[in-house]
């Protein structure tokens, strides 16, 4: 429908020879139409006219066909008549899914990273809210023509996963009565104290009997480390797998410190005069590209940071031909942005070919308090631990149910429930009530809704709540294309929901099954162009459309 209106606009702002960018935005007041744009205002800037006047002028050339326009303040307002509509919905219902298919991307590639945990513990909620934000953002790339590939960056280098191995190690010589005060100062400072270690000590003992015991401890600690990272990566990509998030390509760090790229990369900044020694450390001049102070790539001590790897990492990236890079990070993240564009940028990759978004903490409560601790992870609840209470389709919904970058508060025994307040109940319940009349047509008049064409009976549908849910289902594909555009997944979940209380309210009020057939064939064409756009949603952020419920 915005196509619609952006190529008539475009039309007839050519011949006041404007070109640029036209923006067309939904006005929050529904009396005021459907779209609204203020090209009136920046188009009478150079034209030294009243844009008032010149609103009102335009409007009279861009109402036309099933269009209506209108000035307002020197706004234009845009309403789209009911026989528009209708043609469009007889589209929706001849074409179903691939109504809402986009091509803005035109096959370019694209590489969306999100989680990338360090492989150090389970999963808590803030990855699991990473894990859907990142892979709906994917699936709505993919929808709307890009060629997506999604990654998972695997931190299995550093002084993280050094310390997983510590930890491990020590609880392993606990379970054989050894005492080592070196170990246990740094485990007890440092270390990881979840119920997980111990499990995965027990498993090393398993393994490796009591050869670690014998063995030069940074070894030992070598051994306890990569044994500990291969299991719980393990158990971190079951957990995705369990919420239906897959990833292409799993990159690890290390990998980029055995191949020589992050070397190779800090000597290609050091021969371009990016790369200076002080105090024994390289520093990376990341000041001079928009940073506020210069960073260390490689410490005194001779380790890389992870900065340095991060670099390298992001240069392959930008190697491997993608047109466009975006991460999924956590909101701790915030800060660390402005150095990875600066080091991006000395490096000569354009300023937008990465975009970073970020998702805020997730708070659960149960019958009425915050809940904090898991006993196997020690601090926190696990990703694993909700989706085992509410299942998938509740844990994908509800992490999109406010925008990545605000927090979100997580009530389990709402989740729980089959009611109004439930969100992802709500709008499974909508799919799945129609589904019901479906099946009530076909044991009444022996219909068959889902093979039968009644788009011809769409005249018969007169009241403004039908007008209004068609034009609703129409409208979603700009809001898809906005989802795409923005990034922003959330809105995908506010339109289901709203379109969702617009059907349970319209299904409480009319029957749909009636004596008369004709209005009954229309409002099943109603229902049935209602269900793919709900059916699609769903499918966009990878939750199930029930057939009953």
């Amino acid at each position: 429908m915005k196509e619609l209106l952006l190529e008539k606009l475009e039309e007839v702002l050519r011949k006041y020879g404007y070109t640029n960018k036209i923006s067309l935005e939904r006005p929050k007041d529904e009396n005021l139409g459907d779209y609204a744009t203020n090209v009136a205002f920046l188009l009478a800037k150079g034209l030294g006219r009243n844009p008032m006047e010149l609103a009102g002028e335009l409007a009279k050339e861009l109402s036309y066909g099933g269009i209506q326009a209108s000035a307002l303040r020197g706004f234009i307002n845009f309403t789209f008549k009911e026989e528009l509509i209708r043609e469009e919905f007889r589209k929706l219902l001849q074409l179903g899914e691939n109504y809402y298919k986009q091509d803005l991307g035109k096959g370019k590639r694209v590489l969306v990273e999100f989680v990338s945990a360090n492989p150090t513990g389970p999963l808590h909620l803030g990855h699991g809210r990473g894990a859907v934000v990142g892979d709906v953002i994917s699936r709505l790339l993919s929808e709307c023509g890009y060629q997506v590939e999604k990654e998972y960056y695997i931190n299995d280098a550093g002084y993280q996963v050094y310390l997983l191995g510590v930890s491990i190690l020590y609880r392993y010589y606990q379970i054989f009565g050894v005492e080592d005060q070196r170990l246990m100062k740094l485990f007890e400072e440092e270390g990881y104290k979840g119920e997980y270690v111990v499990e995965l000590a027990q498993k090393l003992k398993e393994v490796h009997g009591d050869k670690l015991l014998n063995m030069d401890q940074s070894k030992a600690i070598d051994i306890a480390k990569d044994f500990g990272v291969e299991l719980l990566l393990e158990e971190i990509k079951n957990t995705l797998d369990y919420m239906g998030v897959h990833f292409d390509n799993w990159q690890s760090e290390r990998s980029l410190y055995e191949e020589g790229l992050v070397e190779k990369l800090i000597e290609q900044l050091k021969e371009r005069g990016l790369v200076y020694e002080k105090d024994g450390a390289l520093w990376f001049a990341s000041s001079q590209f928009g940073d506020d102070k210069d960073r260390v790539v490689r410490k005194s001590d001779g380790y890389y940071t992870y900065f340095a790897s991060d670099i390298a990492y992001h240069y392959l990236k930008f190697q491997k031909g993608y047109h466009k890079a975006i991460n999924v990070w956590g909101a701790d993240h915030h800060g660390y942005l402005p150095r990875l564009k600066a080091a991006l940028k000395a490096l000569g990759i354009p300023d937008d070919w990465l975009s970073v978004e970020f998702v805020q903490m997730v708070r659960l409560f149960k019958e009425g308090k915050e809940v904090r601790m898991s006993k196997r992870a020690g601090t926190f609840v696990t990703l694993k631990e909700l989706l085992d209470e509410v299942g998938s389709d509740a844990v994908r919904f509800v992490f999109l149910t406010k925008r990545s970058d605000t927090p979100l508060d997580v009530d389990v025994d709402i989740l729980k429930s089959n009611t109004s307040e439930n969100p992802v109940f709500y709008v499974q319940y909508a799919h799945a009530r129609i589904r019901g009349v479906f099946r009530e047509a076909k044991n009444r008049y022996g219909w068959d809704v889902d093979t039968m064409d009644f788009s011809t009976y769409l005249q018969k549908l007169t009241e403004q709540k039908e007008i209004a849910l068609m034009k609703k289902t129409l409208l979603f594909k700009d809001e898809i294309l906005d989802a795409c555009q923005k990034l922003l997944p959330h809105l995908i979940v506010y339109n289901l929901i709203e379109i969702s209380k617009d059907f349970h309210n319209y299904y409480n009020h009319y029957r749909i099954i009636l004596e008369d057939q004709e209005l009954t064939k229309a409002r099943l064409a109603l229902l049935k162009g209602l269900q793919v756009m709900l059916r699609y949603g769903l499918k966009l952020i990878g939750v199930n459309a029930p057939e009953s419920m």
